[in-house]
Parts: C-alpha cells; sequence; structure tokens
C-alpha cells in the first residue's frame, strides 16, 4: 500500500448519517495538515469509506474545491462497493465472476444477474455490473445484452433507484414484471430513442415484485438456470441475513446444482457448516463482518496504468495514415512507478475522470477474457490484431455511454444535435451541462471539435489493451507480489 494513502472509515454503529458527517468532518482536518508541494506534487490519498451509498455515489461526480484538490485526491465508496468489486470478478485473481466462460465475439452466451432484495448491496452490485459487463457478441447482436433483474416485495422499492439512475434506465430496455399468486402482470419499455436510433446501452433491466420461493419466480429461475447460453448468477441481498438464507434454502435443487449463489451473511459459520454438503457447493458467502477486503487502492494501480496509456496517446498525421499507420499511436514502453504517479498527479484529472479511469480498469480483465486471455497471461506482451481492435472499439464506447449514463449526463436531442451540426463548439457547452452527443450508438458517431472522428480514441486505448495489463502486471508483481 502506497503512504499516500489515507483511510477515514465511517463508524459501523450507531445513525449512519452522523457517522457519515464525522468522517467528512475528519478529512478536513487530514487534509489541512498536508502539503501537496512538500511531498513532490503528491496530493493525499483520501479513501472514505461510507454507510450511506447515495453520498459515496454523488461524491464520485463532482470535482473538489480547489483547496482540497490541490493537496488530495478523494476516492469515496462503501463496503457494499468493496464486495461487489470482488464478487464481479474485477480484481485479477478473483474467484468470482459473471462470465464464467470467455463471451467473444461469435458467442452466444449472456450474463444475467438476479439480485433478491432492494437494498444498498443489491444496488452497489447492480451498478458495478452495469460498469463492467460488455461483451462483444453484443456488437454483433443486440439481443444478447447483459440482463440485471432485481427482485423485491414491492416495485415502490426500487424507486429511490430508479430515481437516481434514470438517465441509464431511460434509455435501456427494461421490464417490470408484478407477480401476484399465480398471476404475472408484465410491462415492457423501451429505450428513449427506440425505433428512431440505434440502440447503444448494452444492459437492460427487469424489476420484480415477489420473492425467490414464489412458485413463479421458482420456475423461471429453473428454466433460467438450464439455458445452455446464459450465465445465472443468483445474489440474495436482503438486509435480513436469515431471510437470505431461508430463501437459498427453498431454491430448487436443480438450480443449487448448476448455478452460482451468492449469500449475503454478516457470520458465515451457518453456511459454512451447510457447504459440508455437496448440494451446497455453489453457494458463497459474503458480506462477513470479519473479512478483509482489497481496498481501492489496487484498482487505483490499474486505473493509473489506463491513464497512462491514455496520457501517451498521439494523433498521427496525414501524411502518416496516408502510409497505413493508424489514427492514434500509442505507448509501447512500460514506465515506472513514479512516471504513473506523475501522470497522476495532473491537476487536470478531477475525482470525475479519476473515477472514469477507474471505471475503464474495472473492465480491463473482462477484455481480456473476452480475447481469450486469462489472468496468467498478463505477463506477455502480444499484439492485438485489426479485427479485435475494431470490435472492442465499440465495446469501450458501449462501456464508456453507461458510464455517462450513470454519472448522469444524457444524450443530446435532435434539435441539440443539428445545433451542434452547425457550430461544433457547441458540444464543450453542452458537456458542461451533462448533454453529451457522443451518447449514440458507435455507429453514429460523427466528429469532435477538431474535425476528426471521436472514435480514434476508443481505438486508440483498445490498442494498448495488452500493453496495459503487461504494465500492471509488471508493477504490481515486482512490488507486491500477487497479480
Amino acid at each position: 500500500m502506497d503512504n499516500l494513502d489515507v483511510f477515514v472509515k465511517s463508524a459501523e454503529n450507531g445513525d449512519p448519517m452522523a457517522a457519515d458527517n464525522a468522517a467528512v468532518a475528519q478529512i478536513w482536518e487530514t487534509v489541512a495538515k498536508y502539503r501537496a508541494a512538500d511531498h513532490g506534487g503528491d496530493r493525499l490519498r483520501v479513501h472514505l469509506v461510507l454507510r450511506s451509498q447515495v453520498l459515496a455515489d454523488t461524491l464520485k461526480r463532482f470535482p473538489l474545491a480547489d483547496d482540497l484538490a490541490e493537496n488530495a485526491e478523494l476516492y469515496a465508496y462503501t463496503k457494499e462497493d468493496l464486495w461487489a468489486m470482488e464478487l464481479l470478478g474485477i480484481r485479477p485473481g478473483s474467484t468470482t465472476r459473471l462470465d464464467r466462460q470467455p463471451v467473444t465475439a461469435n458467442s452466444p452466451k449472456f450474463v444475467h444477474l438476479v439480485l433478491f432484495g432492494a437494498s444498498e448491496q443489491s444496488e452497489s452490485l447492480a451498478v458495478h455490473t452495469s460498469l463492467t459487463a460488455h461483451f462483444p457478441n453484443y456488437c454483433r447482436d443486440s439481443t444478447l445484452r447483459t440482463r440485471i433483474t432485481m427482485v423485491a416485495d414491492s416495485l415502490d422499492e426500487f424507486h429511490h433507484f430508479q430515481q437516481r439512475y434514470r438517465n441509464l434506465l431511460a434509455h435501456s430496455y427494461r421490464r417490470v414484471v408484478v407477480v401476484d399468486g399465480d398471476e404475472i402482470r408484465c410491462e415492457e419499455l423501451a429505450p428513449q430513442y427506440a425505433g428512431r436510433r440505434d440502440d447503444f446501452v448494452d444492459v437492460e433491466w427487469e424489476f420484480v415484485s415477489g420473492s425467490s420461493d414464489n412458485d413463479v419466480i421458482s420456475y423461471k429461475l429453473q428454466k433460467w438456470s438450464g439455458d445452455e447460453n446464459r450465465m445465472l448468477t443468483l445474489a440474495f441481498c436482503y438486509p435480513d441475513d436469515g431471510r437470505n438464507v431461508n430463501e437459498m434454502l427453498t431454491l430448487p435443487t436443480e438450480v443449487l446444482s448448476t448455478t452460482p449463489v451468492w449469500l449475503h451473511v454478516r457470520d458465515d459459520r451457518a453456511v459454512d457448516f451447510l457447504k459440508q454438503s455437496g448440494k451446497f457447493a455453489n453457494v458463497i458467502p459474503f458480506g462477513m463482518m470479519d473479512a478483509e477486503l482489497p481496498d481501492m487502492s489496487l484498482f487505483i494501480r490499474m486505473a493509473q496504468c489506463v491513464n497512462f496509456a491514455y496520457s501517451h496517446l498521439r494523433e498521427t498525421t496525414r501524411e502518416e495514415q496516408a502510409q497505413g499507420r493508424p489514427a492514434m499511436e500509442v505507448a509501447v514502453e512500460v514506465p515506472t512507478n513514479r512516471q504513473l504517479q506523475e501522470l497522476w498527479n495532473n491537476k487536470r484529472l478531477t475525482t470525475p475522470k479519476r473515477w472514469s479511469n477507474v471505471y475503464n480498469a474495472f473492465t480491463l480483465r473482462c477484455k481480456m477474457h473476452s480475447l481469450g486471455h486469462p489472468d496468467d497471461d498478463w505477463n506477455t506482451l502480444f499484439a492485438i490484431s485489426d479485427q479485435d481492435v475494431e470490435i472492442l472499439s465499440e465495446v469501450e464506447h458501449n462501456r464508456w455511454s453507461v458510464e455517462e449514463l450513470i454519472l448522469g449526463y444524457r444524450p443530446a436531442t435532435e434539435t441539440e444535435h443539428a445545433e451542434i451540426l452547425n457550430d461544433i463548439t457547441l458540444r464543450s457547452k453542452l458537456k458542461a451541462d451533462f448533454i453529451h452527443d457522443d451518447l449514440r450508438s458507435f455507429r453514429e458517431l460523427g466528429v469532435d471539435e477538431t474535425g476528426l472522428s471521436v472514435v480514434r480514441y476508443d481505438s486508440g486505448l483498445t490498442r494498448t489493451l495488452p500493453l496495459v495489463a503487461y504494465i500492471y502486471y509488471q508493477l504490481n508483481m515486482n512490488h507486491h507480489g500477487r497479480l
């Protein structure tokens, strides 16, 4: 762990808002004693581990004030976020993941996560899944979207989640399902611009009122678990651990024997006892109070590698492109730790921009897997084919689109798009108001203020994918001895 990292954690007990307020107050005291200028320009890296998911998510979206930004970097997250990162296999070497088999461009397979319980843990798993689970076969067949099903006793329990992520949901395919005894009422909702623009969100949503022990839902789980193209994962995330265990125990044998079941329990001793039976081999407990999780430092390291690659993109001249060179020249050498840190110290890297690098890094393992490369291959620097660059560039755009929608951006309307075509400088002005003209399908992307295609950045970053993995492997193995 870097000695620049300082951890401020909200108290586990008592009123959550009071605990978070006390933690925020501690930040001011901590940062007031630190001057980046006295440490080679390295800011204090403050990890703020909060209890409120809403507050943590909000603090990711806005830059720090000048006096704080000069001397500190803020990374706000929750313990639920760390569990989500661990379960979803974002960390290289993780034993759990949604894409248990590589999802290649020609694969018919897709990921499906079913979350039981409207809790901060289920919300964090849903959001992190939408940030990471992006696959190349969607570019070939837009029906092969990542599926996220959220189940609760009442649809009203999803209201705050739906309001917080209204921009993402407005541009996603989604279903609202009410299960009442043997009766099912289903409403299907299309993206806002369906029929007028190409699809560009590769995640679809389902909000269900019911429970796993309902006969209708139990039947659906059996059907889904038997679908060879569906990589199904269940997660029980009710605030009541007893309910999580009870509903897991009522799952049909066919589901338990074939499907990973993530089970939130603060104490896993009873579950470990159950796991002595082969029937419960697929049950994976999480959320334990005494568990030690990797902190965000690991993911910041990965994000620094992404930032290095992005910082070393160079636009080639038209003459160079006429000679067969790509639109972007990319980095080819492994930087030192100091070089990574110096680039990370750039004042233009505000809190949202750092998180954008982190979110990009979240998909590194998934993209490598889609290329057929397991974690062991990260120590080998290989070339990526033009065909893979083309399709993974589209995957990167799809990932970025979901990220921006989560951060609160919306696509430009037809009128705004027409105004941009008449005056390209409006692009930046609208972005300042959280309106982005590039929130559209990869095939519909145009040019930026330079008059050049915006896809050149997606292509450039994609070409660096093997290098980013190699850099991370070399530097992390040398200093921490783990992948």
